[in-house]
């Protein structure tokens, strides 16, 4: 049996820890962190399992695998932990590997490893098959509704009102490398697209657009390869505690770790 923590028990935290109680095969739930491990229990809603609430700088010693569902900024310490203690980190914040590149190079020291899901987009699997003969370009355009980029560092140093969109507005147009600094909690999907199609980041073309009518966070993928070219959208509801996000984030951890120790796969 694998032991397992769960590194920030918010909104995707917390469905991962549910999921782990319910019962995954081959892995045993250990321990969480949490900001207010009472808010993370009510979420959690297994009042029946007693999980142990530590501070976050115990987790990596608290398992063998740990995922990952933190702010942006909690990321590069924590991987840095765990790849020296040669565990494996499942990492849903993705832009950190992007804006912190030397995290990607500790993967395999001491026999730690690094695991990205899919996170709220799909078609990585053809995205990472077209990448093994190259991948001529990658363009994301990301619509959200507006109160979804509140509090990100583009906003704020653009003097943005989100209030004041009423329609389909262009807010940013760049690279995934720009995009991940910009907003760093709504566009990983950039950086993990830049991840599976090997392309470097600064080529991969991201827009990114509010619109006030929008009900779902959308994501719409143009991929040109020398054998395919890939055009799909994504509609994800965005998750109620957190619009940021959502809940496909959660649902493709849970399959991943499901995955390990599957005897019957479908999808590279």
């Amino acid at each position: 049996m694998t032991t397992i923590a769960v590194a920030g028990a918010g909104a995707i935290g917390a469905a991962v820890c549910r999921a782990l109680i319910d019962g995954i095969e081959g892995f045993s739930l250990t321990a969480a962190s949490s900001l207010d491990p009472d808010d993370s229990r009510a979420r959690i809603a297994r009042p029946e399992f007693s999980l142990p609430f530590v501070d976050l700088q115990e987790i990596p010693s608290c398992a063998d695998w740990i995922v990952e569902a933190l702010p942006l900024a909690e990321v590069p310490k924590l991987t840095e932990q765990v790849m020296k203690n040669g565990k494996t980190l499942v990492m849903i914040s993705s832009a950190a590997l992007l804006l912190y590149p030397e995290l990607k190079n500790m993967a395999g020291k001491r026999g730690g490893k690094i695991l990205v899901p899919s996170g709220a987009l799909a078609g990585l699997d053809g995205i990472a098959a077209l990448a093994e003969t190259g991948i001529k370009s990658v363009r994301l355009v990301s619509t959200k509704p507006p109160k979804a980029f509140a509090g990100a560092p583009y906003i704020a140093a653009q003097n943005i009102d989100l209030a004041k969109i009423e329609e389909v507005t262009t807010i940013f147009s760049g690279n995934a490398l720009q995009a991940a600094a910009a907003f760093p909690a709504n566009v990983n999907v950039a950086a993990t697209l830049s991840l599976a199609s090997h392309l470097p980041p600064e080529e991969l073309k991201v827009t990114v657009k509010a619109d006030p009518a929008l009900t779902v966070n959308r994501h719409e993928v143009m991929v040109e390869s020398l054998y395919s070219t890939l055009h799909f959208t994504i509609e994800n509801r965005p998750d109620p505690v957190n619009p940021k996000s959502s809940a496909l984030a959660a649902l493709s951890i849970i399959a991943a770790l499901k995955r390990q120790s599957a005897c019957f796969q479908v999808g590279s």
